[in-house]
């Protein structure tokens, strides 16, 4: 078993949060702004679909 290990971790969600808490969180909201329109989209064509005569 090798006895060095590293571990790379890509995620720096904390470091932003701490860096700058405003803009993470402004950004964060946004994304899930979208998040929210895209599926009510999907759901709004899946709802249209099964109408008739459309």
């Amino acid at each position: 078993m090798p006895g060095d290990i590293v571990v790379q971790d890509s995620d720096d969600r904390s470091e932003r949060m701490i860096k700058d808490p405003g803009r993470y969180f402004a950004e964060a909201r946004e994304r899930a702004e979208r998040e929210v329109r895209r599926e009510a989209e999907v759901r709004k064509d899946a709802a249209g679909q099964d109408e008739p005569g459309e």
